[in-house]
């Protein structure tokens, strides 16, 4: 198991290229992916009514593939894989430049789901990503004020739900970031009269 530093910044790649396509901010972050999500509302085709209730669908279902995903890939038995994709925010989770998805390999991510979605929806891909997009850029938001800001009034369990999951004693448990939803449906909640220390 990772020891955990809270002061310090992680390396993947010796070369420094590559190791710059690993980290990101805000500001390019919101440029990448909410290019991207003006990008495909403006190809979509769909009636406006239509366009709504799919891009509320798209921001509903990125909360479950949120889960999925940090629950069944990014908590894969460690190793270099592991530690390039996730490991290395548990070590460092004070690291501010890995707290979201850089755009390199963020690009190909949303050609991947565009390619899947479009294989379900056809033409209604377009509005379905712009909302699945602007659902995940609300988690890496989430995600990033969790770790780099104190706790807001009326949106503390936030903090508290994401804090848990960085405790070695509930590694296993807490996935959700944007919401504690799904980790109430798949049994994955800490118990209430648990009281980790907050290492993150």
């Amino acid at each position: 198991m990772l020891t955990v530093k809270k002061e310090g910044k992680g390396r993947i790649f010796e070369t420094p290229v590559l190791e710059v396509l690993t980290k990101t901010n805000p500001l390019l972050h919101i440029i990448t992916y909410g290019g991207a999500i003006a990008l495909f509302l403006y190809m979509s085709t769909t009636a406006p009514l239509s366009t709504v209730f799919l891009f509320i669908g798209g921001a509903i279902t990125w909360t479950l593939v949120e889960y999925v995903i940090h629950r069944f890939l990014f908590h894969i038995k460690p190793g270099k894989f592991q530690y390039m994709i996730h490991g290395v925010h548990h070590e460092y989770p004070r690291d501010k430049e890995r707290l979201m998805m850089p755009p390199a390999p963020g690009i190909l991510l949303i050609l991947f789901f565009f390619g899947l979605w479009y294989v379900f929806f056809q033409s209604y891909a377009h509005a379905f990503m712009s909302g699945f997009l602007t659902g995940y850029l609300a988690y890496t938001y989430i995600h990033y004020i969790v770790h780099a800001h104190k706790p807001v009034k009326g949106f503390r369990f936030l903090w508290t739900h994401h804090l848990k999951h960085h405790n070695p004693v509930f590694h296993d448990k807490a996935y959700g970031v944007s919401t504690p939803f799904w980790d109430y449906i798949f049994g994955t909640m800490p118990k209430k009269e648990a009281k980790p220390g907050q290492s993150a």
